[in-house]
Order: C-alpha cells, then sequence, then structure tokens
C-alpha cells in the first residue's frame, strides 16, 4: 500500500519505531498500512488526535514516545520545522470527471485557474485538455495545501476535490468567482453564495465585537497554525480599553472555554476558525479586525 519511495526512505532512516498519521478521511487504512510495517519489523503507533494536514504534525508526540520517524498519510510538506524526520506519502485519488454538462455554467469565463486538493491532482490535467478543446484558456495551478491558495489573472477558478474545506477558502482568497467541482457527486457549484455569507458573519461579529469587554486570544500548540501577534493583539485590545486574556490550545473548541467569562474572541490559529461563529456562540475576529472595534 505504501510507496517505493516511502519504503525506501524508511529502510534509510535506520527507524525501530514509527508514529502514523492520517487525516480523518484516510483512517479507514490506517490498521492495514501498520500491519504492513509491522511485518516489516516496525513498531508502529497510530496517532488518533484528528489531523488537519501538514500544518499540523504530530512530530512532538513522536518524541515523546520514542519513535524515530512520523509517516505522515495524505500530505505534502507544508514548510514546518520538524522536530525528527518526517516523511510524507501522499495519496492520490484517480476519478474520471464528465465536465460536459457544466460547460454552461463556465461560458461567460473565457480563461480559467484550475486547482484542486493535493489527493486530485491527477484530475487536473484531463480537465484542462477538454476545456481548451472547448475554447477555454486554462492556467493549471499548484494544488492548494491547506489555506495557502494559488492565485492568478484568469477569470474564474475551478477547484477539482472533495469537500468544501479548501475551495471555499480559495473562495475567500480571491477576488474572482471560484467553482467547486466536486468528484464525488460530479456537481459545479458556484461558490459566490457562501462566499457572501461568510462575509456577512465577518462584520456581524466585529459589530457585535464592538461592545464586547472580555476578549480571548486564541493561540495553538499546532506548529503550522502558530502566529507569534497574540500579545500584540493583547496590547492593541487594552489600548482600545478593553480586557484579554491569551488561551493555549492544540484544538479550539467551545467545551473548553465554558467556564471563561469572554465575550469575544480573536482567532490567530487556523484562519478558518471564523467559520465557526455559530459552534462557538460569540464572535470570533481574525487580528486584521482588531482595528476595526
Amino acid at each position: 500500500m505504501l510507496s517505493e519511495t516511502t519504503r525506501k526512505r524508511l529502510k534509510e532512516s535506520h527507524a525501530k519505531r514509527i508514529l502514523l498519521q492520517f487525516p480523518e478521511g484516510l483512517k479507514t487504512r490506517c490498521q492495514a498500512i501498520a500491519d504492513e510495517l509491522t511485518k516489516e519489523g516496525y513498531e508502529v503507533l497510530i496517532a488518533c488526535e484528528p489531523n488537519f494536514g501538514a500544518c499540523d504534525l504530530r512530530d512532538q508526540d513522536a518524541l515523546d514516545l520514542g519513535c524515530d520517524v512520523l509517516l505522515h498519510i495524505g500530505h505534502t510538506a507544508f514548510g514546518v520545522q520538524e522536530k525528527l524526520p518526517v516523511i510524507y506519502e501522499p495519496y492520490y485519488i484517480d476519478k474520471k470527471l464528465s465536465l460536459e454538462k457544466h460547460l454552461d455554467a463556465l461560458k461567460p469565463y473565457r480563461t480559467i485557474g484550475l486547482t484542486s486538493s493535493v489527493q486530485f491532482v491527477a484530475a487536473l490535467e484531463p480537465a484542462a485538455v477538454f476545456l481548451e478543446q472547448h475554447g477555454k484558456t486554462v492556467t493549471v495551478l499548484e494544488p492548494m495545501l491547506g489555506c495557502r491558495p494559488p492565485k492568478t489573472a484568469v477569470d474564474c477558478y475551478v477547484f477539482i476535490g472533495s469537500g468544501m474545506f479548501h475551495p471555499l477558502g480559495l473562495a475567500k482568497a480571491v477576488d474572482q468567482p471560484v467553482f467547486f467541482l466536486d468528484v464525488e457527486r460530479n456537481t459545479l457549484e458556484d461558490l459566490t453564495p457562501q462566499k457572501t455569507k461568510q462575509e456577512k458573519i465577518r462584520w456581524a461579529s466585529i459589530a457585535k465585537a464592538q461592545d464586547a469587554t472580555n476578549f480571548g486570544i486564541l493561540v495553538t500548540t499546532k506548529p503550522g497554525q502558530r502566529s507569534a501577534r497574540a500579545f500584540a493583539i493583547k496590547k492593541e485590545l487594552e489600548a482600545k480599553e478593553k480586557k484579554a486574556w491569551v488561551l493555549v490550545f492544540d484544538q479550539a473548541t467551545p467545551d473548553k472555554i465554558a467556564g471563561l467569562k469572554l465575550d469575544a474572541l480573536v482567532n490567530t490559529m487556523c484562519p478558518r476558525l471564523n467559520e465557526d461563529t455559530a459552534l462557538f456562540k460569540k464572535p470570533i475576529l481574525n487580528p486584521d479586525d482588531i482595528d476595526k472595534l
């Protein structure tokens, strides 16, 4: 099940104990891969905490557990400084897509930026060829890594993949329309209404936070999501006669702040956390929103 490249790198690492890390959608494979590695003589542990990408490495856990290598399945390197050797095993899904029925929706757009998540990168070139055969000028972009969207000068973007996380992140980051081609349902959705909804939520949060007194500044221990801005934000809020506390999480959830008297939150973690405003039942601001209070 593992690629020959990964097998070779494991062998060259002289590892004896391995921590396996999987995103939620691939955990059905984890036991089979663990068994495979065990038969080859490795001691294998499986990380069961939720994983949100290569920004969320469990390298410190691997060190604490006496592992020699973290084997991260499903993503590619995000640029995180690693505390021990990390081997990335991308997981590719080859899906046959039918774009014929979606041509009418894309008719107004002459130039198209085409991207995907890493798993569906194999679908990009066939889709580009099809669209160019139907008169479009297509730029094939790098696949999205976490919350880092590719950008280029086009009339619209088409994201090929599964799940709303990446395409909505792209829609929020660019000015052009973004279409989500769902490989599971073979549907094409214009994300402009979703983007508009998120913008309304953002401005409603800013409006509510203007009357807030007590702020929690959310900081994470996840290596690829850390920010050094927490205490600068605290000073900004205190200059506006607000009270603020810096709160540290691995993963922020409403139950973890249930006992704290907080009116609003400032997010320095994953920039997508403010989409969970309804879940937290408090306004969630991103750092750049502080100057609007």
